[in-house]
């Protein structure tokens, strides 16, 4: 089977497992929105925000790393991931122990301190699984773990649907995503043995050549959660925990959705890492390619999605959240810009530039941070969304100028003229559509856009027959 083929049908394995788990993960949403009320889900989501901090640090860069280490030629694949998982091991140790330390120094209640202590057990095995992801993305076996996630997200679902009948409160839902977390960790470790055995291999000087190799990683990735997750640590604390459960809300959607850029970026990282180093006009054909794909994604997705906002704030999360309608509008600007930075973040490392985006984030840290301490100030989670916005443009523009000075190469955007005039003639059809039903309207939606850009080009004949055809 041609490459082309091969990622094109993995793709569609990782969108439909994706897809299910994502499905399922919004359930999870609605039914722990209606059983906690926005004040308890704030709650819910600053246990989140507080622990992903240091999940952050603990990754240490360690996941991008090890997908492009064991891409390279003759690389030692079992070495190479027994070494970084058992580094992962002893950095989540150390993490985790200073995120309890660091707890009660801060002035969340009782019953988020209590929650963040419940929760912190599942975010050690989120994080063991996702330094095993690159395992998958090189053999491009994405089967395993779509599995993993859709097992993982239908056990939190089917807990979480028994909470929200008999009644459940923070601890509980807190205790179900651990379990959920474990199932998913163990179903990877399976499936990445089977594929690239790898066993627990520590040792001091193990430990000193994967941490010189990866600070540069490990520092952009702080640097990133400082914006990233930096505008709700901010809202927590200068807001009440309604504020936080309104933006959680709105944001929740938010990773719902990028994490389509990430999975289909992470199936082309292997090569563009491969053909920068063998082929640099493969290498400019498929990030062309793979910019031109997230471009007609990208586009409809935020002007659908913008129109159709307050269906889908009311679908998921039900009454006491409607607040969350305009900050899900602002936050798909930010999707957009999301879209290309995964592109363009897995090609800086691929060339590797990684200490050169250092200070691209440096830049985007103190902007978000000052800007967020004004705006949430003045106007609560409407701050914060925009905020995010305008970070996450500053971030992929200034990628962007790595890849060109690198390269000396500047991808084109023609594409997105021809996705920007068929998305306005699709929100334009939604709004004259007679049925406001959403579902309808995200039927309507696909199938418009889809028709509209074969009229207007942007959609080809042979874009549709990519699945059968045999060359690359």
């Amino acid at each position: 089977m041609s490459l082309k083929k091969r990622i094109a049908r993995n793709f569609i394995v990782s969108f439909v497992g994706r897809f299910l788990a994502g499905a399922l993960g919004v359930a999870s949403l609605a039914f722990i929105t209606r059983t906690l009320g926005s004040e308890k889900f704030g709650e819910y989501n600053i246990v989140f925000a507080y622990l992903y901090i240091f999940l952050v640090l603990a990754d240490f860069g360690l996941n991008s790393l090890l997908a492009r280490e064991i891409s390279k030629p003759g690389a030692d694949e079992k070495e190479i991931i027994s070494r970084m998982f058992s580094v992962k091991i002893f950095l989540l140790a150390f993490f985790t122990g200073a995120s309890f330390l660091l707890l009660f120094l801060t002035p969340y209640s009782s019953s988020v301190k209590i929650g963040v202590l419940v929760a912190s057990l599942g975010f050690v095995f989120s994080s063991l699984a996702g330094v095993l992801m690159g395992v998958f993305q090189k053999h491009l076996k994405t089967a395993a773990p779509a599995i993993a996630d859709v097992s993982a997200r239908l056990t939190q679902l089917t807990l979480v649907f028994i909470l929200y009948k008999y009644g459940g409160g923070l601890r509980s839902f807190l205790t179900v995503f651990v379990l959920g977390s474990a199932i998913h960790f163990a179903l990877i470790c399976f499936f990445a043995k089977k594929y690239s055995g790898f066993r627990f291999s520590f040792n001091i000087a193990g430990l000193k050549s994967v941490l010189k190799e990866s600070w540069p990683l490990a520092l952009s990735a702080v640097l990133v959660l400082v914006y990233f997750k930096g505008d709700t640590i901010i809202l927590s604390f200068m807001k009440t925990p309604y504020d936080v459960g309104i933006y959680g809300v709105a944001y929740k959607i938010l990773e719902n959705i990028i994490f389509f850029p990430i999975m289909f970026v992470g199936l082309v990282a292997p090569l563009l890492s491969r053909y920068f180093i063998s082929d640099q006009e493969a290498f400019k054909k498929v990030f062309q390619k793979t910019l031109d794909f997230l471009l007609v994604i990208a586009v409809p997705l935020v002007l659908g999605g913008i129109y159709v906002a307050r269906d889908i704030v009311e679908l998921i999360a039900g009454r006491g959240f409607e607040a969350a309608s305009p900050v899900l509008q602002i936050l798909l600007l930010a999707v957009f810009f999301i879209f290309l930075g995964a592109l363009f973040g897995s090609t800086v490392i691929a060339i590797n530039k990684q200490k050169s985006v250092m200070y691209v984030y440096g830049l985007a840290a103190v902007f978000n941070i000052s800007a967020n301490l004004y705006f949430i100030g003045r106007y609560s989670y409407i701050g914060a969304a925009w905020v995010t916005a305008a970070t996450e443009l500053f971030v992929s523009l200034g990628m962007l100028l790595i890849i060109r000075k690198t390269m000396n190469y500047l991808p084109d955007f023609n594409i997105m003229a021809k996705a920007l005039a068929a998305s306005l003639l699709m929100t334009a059809l939604l709004h004259a559509s007679p049925s406001q039903n959403l579902f309808a309207l995200l039927a309507l939606g696909a199938a418009s856009y889809a028709v509209f850009m074969y009229i207007l080009g942007g959609i080809t004949k042979e874009d549709f027959l990519t699945l059968i055809r045999r060359e690359f």
